[in-house]
């Protein structure tokens, strides 16, 4: 094929995009299927590693732990949503046309994700007897951090492999440190904050094959 002609081409390229797509979705509806059934199977019932983790690692308030835990929580939903606020602002300095264009559907893409905070009032199912939420499957603050987190990660994908693998790191890093404090405060069960990261991880996906926003070849 190396005489071939660039059109030749063609077809596989526009192929391209809709292969994506279809991942996406896939990977997608996986995610919100797993997050589903272990909502409904598990009902009211507390897992075992749950009802370990609140009786050994549970940090009552006003303790060292728990304070620690609090500002971890605080802060890293402040870090992420900065993420996400440095990745839109490089994309509309340095591609101004192209940033105008997709900013607005990276901000339909958020609204998305934290919708999926409602299907807290889908499941109904109570958080640890120490916290005072009536519903907590998925985490609400998870939810809210992981939406963040998966836009800023669209939004980089238009720009250099540096900034993809900045946000990657960041993300999940402070995904997982605030998902622990939730579960060290009592505020969730680990089965919240699993549900949550893929509830939102799901419908971020699907959202993104939607409105085709798709990873795209990367500079240095």
């Amino acid at each position: 094929m190396r005489g071939a002609p660039a059109d030749s081409y063609g077809p596989f390229m526009k192929a391209l995009p809709n292969t994506w797509r279809f991942k996406m979705s896939v990977a997608g509806g996986v995610c919100l299927t797993t997050m589903g059934v272990a909502g409904l199977a598990l009902g009211d019932r507390v897992p075992p590693l749950d009802s370990w983790i609140l009786g050994h690692l549970y940090s009552r308030p006003e303790t060292t732990p728990a304070t620690i835990a609090t500002l971890v929580s605080g802060v890293g939903s402040l870090l992420v949503l900065a993420l996400l606020l440095a990745a839109a602002s490089t994309l509309l300095w340095r591609r101004r046309a192209q940033g105008v264009r997709l900013l607005p559907r990276h901000g339909v893409l958020l609204a998305a994700c934290l919708a999926t905070v409602a299907l807290q009032a889908a499941f109904q199912r109570s958080g640890p007897p120490v916290t005072a939420q009536d519903w907590t499957y998925p985490s609400g603050h998870v939810t809210i951090l992981g939406a963040l987190a998966f836009t800023a990660l669209m939004v980089s994908m238009e720009l250099t492999a540096r900034w993809r693998t900045t946000v990657l790191a960041v993300g999940v890093t402070t995904l997982v440190a605030v998902s622990a404090s939730r579960v060290t405060l009592g505020e969730h069960y680990l089965i919240d904050v699993v549900g949550a990261v893929l509830a939102t991880v799901g419908v971020g996906l699907l959202a993104a094959a939607a409105l085709n926003l798709r990873p795209r070849p990367a500079t240095a």
